[in-house]
């Protein structure tokens, strides 16, 4: 099988086990009501676009890292970084929404959520600039200006 198929079929496998396990890991929290019927199907799609994009962070975690270990970036911790944001920016959404739906409106417990994910998700947007700005020479060129 080649690599390509093995990614797009661990991609499915983790994403449906996450869309399938995530109620049970993150139970809607005390309070939160049930969405209206007529929006169900958007929460359910939603939920679902999220748990395969869980998957094709996993997918990309095992099979990615030889695609950016060979970037010309010219600093090796860059290339680690731009790795573990890429996982991150892809994967955290069904951790990110999960937890949102099991604290319910705890403000205490949803500002630990908004840090703990917002703020290294704005790290990762700077790792991506810096490294997008490497690889296209950008960088370079601003210090021969």
């Amino acid at each position: 099988m080649s690599k390509a198929w093995q990614f797009l079929l661990l991609t499915i496998v983790i994403g449906v086990a996450a869309f399938f396990i995530g109620p049970q890991l993150w139970p809607a929290g005390h309070g939160v009501p049930p969405p209206p019927q007529g929006l169900l199907p958007a929460y359910m799609a939603i939920s679902a676009i999220e748990a395969l994009a869980f998957g094709f962070a996993v997918a990309f975690a095992v099979f990615g890292w030889s695609a950016i270990r060979d970037l010309q970036l010219g600093a090796r911790w860059l290339n680690r970084m731009l790795f573990v944001s890429l996982v991150w920016m892809t994967g955290n959404w069904w951790i990110h929404d999960s937890l949102h739906m099991n604290v319910g409106l705890d403000m205490n417990r949803l500002l630990y959520i908004e840090l703990a994910f917002h703020m290294t998700l704005l790290g990762c947007g700077v790792v991506l600039a810096l490294g997008l700005m490497r690889l296209t020479g950008y960088a370079a060129a601003a210090k021969s200006a």
